[in-house]
């Protein structure tokens, strides 16, 4: 239990300080005091124990100070660089594929090197040291003040973030394990569309004819497949198909025997499933699979909040704490974009372009500015036989980057430091925590080669890859090593993505993104943002709530967000397609990280344009984690909004018109 500790307590400890040492350090002395008093806890001694720890481990000089702070950085990066290294390789059986999984690899990844950093630190009261000498530094404080401090006085303050909460391990090594399960269930949750059927279509055949091995992760594979299929003039039979198999995903209507099998085939639209000797079958539904694992990890967050005084909520650590952005400015951002006039005339316009009623998959249409985009089959042919493994990909990264103006010695330099390994999933970009180790691109390879929706997800964790590098090896301190947050990293990410054909050296591809395509983009991922933060919120309103309670509330939560912004411009209502996305199960309140990064990458690619990206990029990337607005007004001159963006998709509109 916490060690209740009156305010005439921490001042006379501050007193005691300044007595001993100097009445120029009270002030600093009663602001670490302040920060380490409520976190001190019975096992850890009597106030008098607390007041002698504080008396000999507060450094009253700046020489002093200092010494400390080099002493942390270097045991701190070493630290927090090999527990990210051991993770890797914990769950190098689940994330990596070279070989079957074997039943001990879901044990292995679910444990955590980190679980108990918070009871040995505690313990051994590094912590403390912390709190006293470098402060936390509440978020108003940093949007206050942060403007102009000196870097150095930054990485003090990102020094100050360390070991903010009091968690036990395990509470932290529940949430790791729940976490990991879910990564697991949604890395083999796989559908093979030629297995599916449209009662509309002839009996027995499919309504649109897919390749027999296509095999596609939800979601991810099935909103590209979605997307692909634009270019197909006879396309439309399969993007319906795929759609109402997501549907029903989310439904937890599909079979489960249907997940990552070919032996049933299934109609979506009617339920109906057969064998594959054409005998009706009666397939178990697969549930509430889906809201079992978000549950589980609600669960597990609900036990860290307890041991959260200051941030009682996972929503309270992801905006105040991670993000650094207000939960409201962010919620502002999306429905900003969501209610600009503009949406509805860019609607208008798809509907021209598509010569059809809108349809709810069409909020991933991605053709604005590039309606001569070739086939998605000519472009597999193109990475099939350029990357025909996970190595051809690593050999071509310093010829990618020296297209996006990084010089050769550089390209060369930051390909040395980027790993690629085959992954089980869709791909991912792992970081490294010190500079002696390197990142890891994960991305899919099947034995034929790299498809095209390979390539794209590869260029698009590359962006997150040079991201790190940049930002570990060219910040000027340790502390400071990063992007400010998630959604800043996805925003170098989409820059890449977005070249991803121009990459391949195709004639013709657009060297920039289009804005209006950018816009109609960042609606639709603000929608599945908004989406997840009032899922959460309807979580910790019903903390009691089963998995089919949590199942009818998303749903209901998407129709209903859809219903608020989408249903007017599409016309049409009740749309589950912000639903849909994996991420909602396995990473807890991540995906507003995207629609930020949306407009984050807009702002950062109208400060690049005209200039090579590669020296613009290592200029921002080394500015390190600052405060967001901070970082956004350094490395592009202005503030985050969703203005900029808007303004230039609607110059674009015009053009177009």
């Amino acid at each position: 239990m916490s060690m209740a500790m009156s305010d005439a307590v921490i001042e006379r400890i501050a007193d005691r300080i300044a007595a001993e040492r100097g009445d120029g350090c009270r002030e600093r002395a009663l602001e670490g005091v302040r920060c380490a008093a409520p976190l001190w806890r019975d096992e850890d001694g009597t106030q008098t124990d607390l007041e002698a720890f504080c008396l000999r481990q507060f450094c009253a000089t700046d020489a002093e100070r200092d010494a400390l702070f080099l002493r942390l950085e270097s045991v701190l990066e070493e630290l927090y660089g090999s527990a990210l290294a051991l993770s890797r390789t914990f769950s190098w059986g689940v994330h990596v594929d070279r070989g079957p999984v074997l039943p001990v690899d879901a044990i292995l990844a679910e444990w955590s090197p980190y679980a108990h950093f918070s009871d040995d630190f505690y313990g051994n009261k590094l912590a403390f040291v912390i709190h006293l000498n470098f402060p936390y530094k509440d978020l108003d404080r940093k949007l206050r003040d942060g403007p102009s401090w000196t870097r150095h006085q930054w990485a003090e303050a990102r020094l100050g973030d360390q070991f903010l909460d009091r968690v036990p391990s395990e509470a932290s090594q529940r949430l790791a394990a729940a976490a990991a399960e879910a990564e697991t269930y949604i890395a083999g949750y796989y559908l093979y569309p030629s297995r599916l059927r449209d009662a509309s279509g002839a009996a027995g055949s499919p309504a649109y004819s897919f390749p027999a091995d296509k095999r596609l992760l939800m979601h991810w594979n099935v909103r590209d497949e979605i997307k692909a299929l634009y270019a197909d003039p006879a396309g439309l039979p399969g993007q319906r198909l795929l759609y109402k198999a997501m549907e029903r995903v989310v439904e937890g209507a599909i079979p489960r025997a249907f997940v990552d099998s070919r032996e049933l085939t299934w109609d979506p639209f009617s339920g109906e499933a057969h064998t594959a000797d054409g005998s009706r079958a009666n397939p178990e539904r697969e549930g509430d699979g889906r809201y079992d694992r978000l549950l589980a990890i609600f669960r597990a967050e609900r036990g860290v909040d307890q041991w959260c005084p200051e941030t009682p909520t996972l929503i309270a650590r992801k905006f105040g704490v991670e993000r650094e952005i207000p939960e409201r400015q962010v919620e502002r951002l999306f429905v900003d974009a969501l209610s600009a006039p503009l949406f509805g005339r860019a609607a208008d316009e798809l509907r021209r372009r598509l010569g059809r009623p809108l349809e709810a998959f069409d909020a991933w249409y991605k053709g604005f500015g590039d309606d001569s985009s070739p086939d998605e089959a000519a472009l597999d042919a193109i990475t099939r036989a350029r990357y025909p493994d996970a190595k051809a990909f690593k050999a071509d990264i310093p010829r990618i980057l020296g297209a996006l103006g990084f010089d050769a010695d550089l390209a060369r330099w930051l390909s040395e430091r980027i790993e690629v390994d085959q992954s089980r999933g869709s791909g991912h970009a792992m970081p490294a925590a010190k500079r002696s180790d390197s990142v890891r691109l994960r991305t899919r390879v099947p034995a034929t080669g790299m498809d095209y929706k390979g390539y794209n997800i590869a260029c698009h964790e590359l962006g997150h890859n040079v991201e790190q590098v940049l930002s570990l090896h060219g910040v000027d301190e340790y502390f400071l090593a990063g992007v400010p947050n998630n959604a800043f990293t996805e925003a170098f990410a989409f820059v890449f993505q977005a070249r991803d054909r121009m990459l391949l050296g195709l004639e013709g591809a657009p060297s920039s993104p289009s804005a209006l395509g950018d816009y109609w983009s960042t609606c639709e991922i603000a929608g599945v943002g908004l989406v997840d933060m009032e899922v959460w919120r309807w979580m910790y309103a019903h903390p009691d709530c089963t998995a089919r309670d949590l199942r009818e509330a998303t749903m209901a939560i998407a129709r209903s967000v859809w219903n608020r912004y989408f249903a007017p411009a599409y016309g049409l209502k009740d749309a589950l397609i912000l639903g849909t996305y994996s991420h909602m199960v396995e990473l807890s309140m991540y995906l507003p990280d995207y629609p930020l990064g949306h407009l984050v990458a807009f702002q950062i690619e109208a400060a690049m344009a005209g200039k090579p990206i590669g020296p613009e990029m290592s200029r921002m990337c080394r500015l390190g984690r600052l405060a967001p607005n901070q970082w956004l007004r350094e490395a592009t001159g202005s503030e985050l909004s969703a203005e900029p963006l808007i303004a230039a998709a609607e110059r674009e509109l015009a053009a177009a018109r």
